[in-house]
């Protein structure tokens, strides 16, 4: 249909069936945003620009550079988000055209892990996939979503999804926790990992291990890490400090860091 036959139709609308056409058209973009939250993460403009993420942006930026990095700061600064909207990317292949960040151009197998199943299934895997009732409403695009699997004896929960890529084949997401074991990370290859609070050093050094290349010439994975530090230096948190520990003088953290009393990134 050409545009001014359209409008010509438009025009010929009585008032109460161009009510009915603006309730239809809201109804429309409602559903296509429930499905495709990724569209809206770190706009170009508005209100939740990427400006004004700086430090999310920098988090982003390391992972092209270093193999693990955390984003370690407050509650309720979007961590979370920030490794699941890259994880997403990396298993879809829709990189923004602003991303400065690792970028993978085939499928890819990742973990997103957190401390303990239910907890994963409150928060990594909305985030990611959406509720087990309303899958595709995370960030990973309804549309990308080919599968996702029921988690066996944790109702409500997803075991793993299989995730439709850009290049026409498929990458496949893991959801793990902790409270299983470090046997449980092993025998495995992966491409990145997503790990969601504080992981004991011994699965850390499991799940970065999954991470190794084995084929010369091939890049080794990625390791994200998100987390609070509600444990205090512990011995994975000074995995990421300058020399094994915490800087003691204003000098020794600006140096480090470029010190920011409210989030520190930290790379490895």
């Amino acid at each position: 249909m050409q545009t001014s036959e359209a409008l010509q139709r438009l025009s010929q609308l009585s008032p109460q069936a161009r009510i009915a056409l603006q309730a239809e058209v809201k109804r429309r973009i409602t559903d296509y945003e429930k499905v495709n939250l990724l569209d809206r993460i770190y706009p170009d403009v508005g209100p939740l620009r990427r400006e004004l993420y700086p430090k999310h942006m920098e988090f982003f930026r390391a992972t092209a550079v270093h193999q693990e990095c955390a984003l370690i700061a407050g509650n309720r600064t979007g961590k979370t988000t920030a490794v699941c909207y890259a994880g997403t990317l990396h298993l879809t292949g829709l990189y923004p055209l602003w991303w400065q960040g690792r970028r993978w151009s085939r499928p890819t197998v990742g973990w997103a892990s957190g401390e303990d199943s239910k907890g994963v299934r409150e928060s990594l895997q909305p985030t990611l996939i959406g509720p087990m009732e309303a899958v595709g409403t995370g960030l990973i695009p309804a549309s990308r979503i080919i599968r996702a699997a029921p988690k066996s004896g944790v109702p409500d929960a997803v075991d793993f999804a299989e995730v439709r890529h850009i290049s026409g084949g498929t990458s496949r997401l893991v959801f793990k926790a902790y409270e299983q074991g470090r046997e449980s990370f092993q025998s495995a290859k992966i491409d990145f990992g997503i790990l969601d609070e504080e992981p004991p050093l011994a699965i850390y050094s499991e799940i970065l291990t999954r991470t190794i290349a084995t084929v010369p010439g091939e890049a080794n994975g990625l390791l994200m890490f998100s987390f609070t530090p509600l444990k205090g230096l512990s011995e994975t948190v000074l995995q990421f400090l300058p020399g094994g520990r915490l800087p003691e003088t204003e000098e020794e953290r600006f140096k480090a860091w470029g010190w920011r009393a409210d989030s520190v990134l930290m790379t490895s």
